[in-house]
C-alpha cells in the first residue's frame, strides 16, 4: 500500500481503507486505540490516518493475539517498557510520572497521546516505535518455550 500525503498536515489513508486490508472491522480498530495498544493520526475533523508503520503494527497486533496472547496481555507487555530510562526523564519510574494516570498502559496512553517532560507527542518518540519489539519477545520466548518443552519431554514409547 502506497501512502500520499493528503490535504492539511495529515499522512496516510483513511481508517476504512486499512480495515479492509487487514480484513478487520474499523471498531476493531478503535478497540485497539481505546485499549492502549496504538494511538491514530486525526485531522482536525477527527478522521483516523494510518500511515504504512501503523499498517505493520497492526499486523502485529492481529499476529500477537493470533499466537494466543490477548489484548491485556499486549497492553501489559507495552506497559513494561520503561519509557523513563529510555528517555532519561527526570522523574523515577513510571509511578512517579505525572503523565501516566493508569500503570497497566503503555506510556503513550496517557489522555494527551504527549509527554510533559519534554512536551513531544507520542507517536513520534523513541518509546512508542519499540512496541515492535514486544511483538519479538512474544516469539522470541514462545520459541524459547517449544524448544524447552522438547528438551523436557521423554520421547514416545
Amino acid at each position: 500500500m502506497s501512502i500520499a500525503t493528503l490535504e492539511g498536515s495529515v499522512d496516510g489513508v483513511k481508517i476504512g481503507v486499512v480495515a479492509k486490508q487487514l480484513g478487520i472491522s474499523i471498531r476493531t480498530i478503535h478497540m485497539y486505540e481505546r485499549a492502549g495498544l496504538m494511538i491514530s493520526q486525526k485531522n482536525p475533523a477527527g478522521t483516523r490516518y494510518f500511515t504504512e508503520r501503523d499498517v505493520e503494527w497492526l499486523t502485529e497486533i492481529r499476529r500477537l493475539i493470533k499466537s494466543g496472547i490477548g489484548i491485556a496481555g499486549i497492553r501489559h507487555l507495552l506497559s513494561l517498557v520503561p519509557c523513563w530510562e529510555i528517555k532519561s526523564c527526570a522523574f523515577r519510574g513510571k509511578a512517579a510520572c505525572p503523565v501516566i494516570e493508569d500503570h497497566g498502559l503503555p506510556c503513550w496512553a496517557n489522555k494527551g497521546n504527549r509527554c510533559n517532560a519534554t512536551v513531544q507527542e507520542c507517536r513520534l518518540c523513541e518509546v512508542h516505535e519499540i512496541r515492535f519489539s514486544v511483538g519479538q519477545l512474544k516469539r522470541r520466548l514462545s520459541i524459547r518455550l517449544k524448544d524447552e518443552a522438547r528438551v523436557e519431554s521423554p520421547p514416545p514409547v
